[in-house]
């Protein structure tokens, strides 16, 4: 007996061993863990940075970036499955800092840009032309970049396997490539449709397998002041058709003629089409609280953006506005924004989202994640933003430099620059009422978009153009029946704010208040009760009252007598 349970344990760990030893050496089930290198000079090369953290974002959310001098003053060795060294810069790379990237030779690398030739990895290599190009062939399709971008052509790669050329007007190029496991990409800019080609080729660096795209329907900018008429006949044409959707909701509405407050709890009719809507199905994203910042209308202007000065919010906005010309030196300026700036950014951030998330559960409203108004937000403002959600819906303003510029990768993403949080993309964009070709260019880039791995078809609709308009582009995105609509509730998402959570789990929200909370929060949605109570109670008193009176006449009469 005691030779045949020897046996069956031997056995066992003969068969398990090959999976353990698998999980130990990075195997499938073990999440990568990546370091990104880049070398930029100049603001706007540095901007390009955030791309690729996004790009990488969708592989892993264990992912450090560091600048190529930064690396080099540390000199020190991390423990990464990955390495990307990303060449922006036209200044040649010291001997250490060719050392930093050199000593990963042991991992998947990838180099980008400029100088890659001078790793060791790549002896042979040389640039002997450039070209411009406007698309990109690979994987079977071909790929338009509506714009021309200049690639490298390179010499010594002859033995490589090509995964994408690029398409010049005398004939194709080796654009990405790679040999056992190291990979080039022969560029030195990834922006524009350039970036998701990049991303698609991830699939291989990373070794993930692709998936079919996705569609996503976010209902946008409803307020106090939304016909609850047209959002209900939206939100009626989706549950008919059993499709998941979101709706991003403001909590407050501002007159901007009177600076008169309107709040959920005064859109009665509103908030009950709301609340069927969370009922049937609908994912509730938070768009902010206000959905402004000066004297705009409400779903008009900015709210975590000075979009007049374009900078952070750095001072409330009746203050008088102080600019870097107010200030004799940079020192002093940096010490406004350090010490008076940023302050008023976070407290500003933190009373927005604190009010709105308190304003909308006070109504039976829950919810799981965040979109900014104009997608726009400083990185101060992400950091903040991701004390308090899990989940960010929309695009990702890359800069402090200027709110004019937006990225976001055709699939969800979990990057460094998010601090945890994780990006559901849109990729489609909306409807212009003043654009005759708004729903045409919509289906363009959704058949754009559904060339890649993993990504989303996703778009925005405001209730208040009609049904009409929104069932033209659903009867035009029918040519993507086979791909599934995604339920945001089927993901994890997380909301907490003060002691209040707010979270998803296998299609049920799930919501926890702190006990201040949920009295208060009882006692306003339980207001009718009290008046039978107090009129009770007066009744009562008044009973009382009256005994009282009587016993005091009666004894008054026997102390006559």
């Amino acid at each position: 007996m005691k030779k045949l349970m020897s046996f069956v344990l031997l056995l066992t760990i003969l068969a398990v061993s090959p999976w353990q030893m698998a999980a130990a050496d990075g195997g499938p089930g073990k999440e990568a863990k990546v370091l990104i290198l880049y070398h930029a000079e100049e603001q706007t090369q540095r901007e390009e940075v955030p791309l690729l953290d996004m790009l990488a974002g969708h592989f892993s959310s264990d992912i450090t970036v560091q600048s190529i001098e930064q690396a080099a003053a540390e000199y020190v060795k991390g423990d990464y499955s990955h390495v990307i060294y990303f060449g922006l810069g036209k200044r040649q790379l010291t001997e250490e800092e060719l050392f930093i990237v050199d000593q990963y030779d042991d991992v998947k690398k990838m180099f980008i840009g400029n100088y890659f030739e001078y790793f060791k990895e790549a002896p042979e290599l040389s640039i002997r032309n450039y070209r411009a190009i406007d698309g990109v062939i690979g994987d079977g399709k071909v790929f338009d970049l509506k714009e021309e971008k200049d690639m490298m052509l390179i010499n010594g790669i002859e033995q490589m396997d090509v995964l994408y050329e690029g398409q010049a007007a005398d004939g194709t190029y080796p654009l990405i490539f790679k040999n056992d496991n190291l990979y080039y990409v022969a560029a030195n800019s990834i922006t524009g449709r350039l970036s998701d080609i990049v991303g698609e080729s991830f699939f291989d660096f990373f070794d993930e397998e692709k998936s079919p795209p996705k569609k996503l329907i976010r209902l946008e900018d409803i307020h106090p002041r939304s016909d609850p008429v047209l959002v209900k006949q939206v939100g009626d044409y989706l549950a008919e058709r059993n499709i998941p959707y979101a709706v991003t909701v403001v909590p407050v509405y501002t007159n901007p003629e009177t600076g008169q407050r309107i709040h959920l709890s005064q859109a009665i009719e509103l908030v009950d089409v709301l609340k069927e809507m969370q009922k049937n199905g609908a994912s509730l994203i938070q768009h902010g609280y206000l959905h402004q910042y000066r004297e705009d209308e409400t779903g008009e202007g900015f709210e975590y953006w000075d979009v007049e000065n374009d900078r952070p919010i750095f001072q409330s906005n009746t203050d008088e506005v102080k600019l870097r010309e107010d200030f004799a030196t940079d020192e002093e300026y940096g010490d406004f924004v350090q010490n008076v700036g940023l302050p008023y950014e976070q407290e500003h951030i933190y009373d927005s989202i604190v009010n709105g998330v308190y304003e909308m559960t006070a109504e039976g409203l829950y919810p799981i994640a965040f979109e900014a108004p104009h997608y726009s937000m400083s990185q101060t403002g992400y950091k903040e933003l991701s004390k308090y959600f899990t989940t960010y819906v929309g695009q990702i303003q890359i800069s402090d430099r200027t709110y004019d510029g937006t990225f976001v990768p055709v699939y969800e993403s979990t990057p460094a620059g998010l601090h945890g949080m994780k990006v559901i993309p849109e990729t489609m964009g909306y409807i212009d009422p003043e654009n005759d070709k708004a729903v045409d260019e919509m289906i363009e880039q959704a058949d754009y978009t559904a060339q890649f791995s993993d990504s989303y078809l996703a778009f925005f609709y405001h209730p208040y153009l009609g049904i009409e308009k929104f069932d033209e582009v659903m009867t035009k995105l029918e040519k993507y029946d086979q791909y599934e609509w995604v339920d945001l509730k089927e993901m994890d998402h997380k909301t907490e704010v003060d002691g209040m959570v707010v979270e998803t789990a296998d299609g049920d929200i799930n919501v926890s208040r702190p006990m201040s909370v949920l009295v208060a929060q009882t006692t306003r949605d339980l207001w009718w009760a009290s008046i039978p109570i107090v009129i009770f109670v007066l009744i009562a008193v008044a009973a009382v009252a009256q005994k009282f009176r009587r016993r005091k006449t009666d004894s008054e009469f026997w102390e006559k007598q």
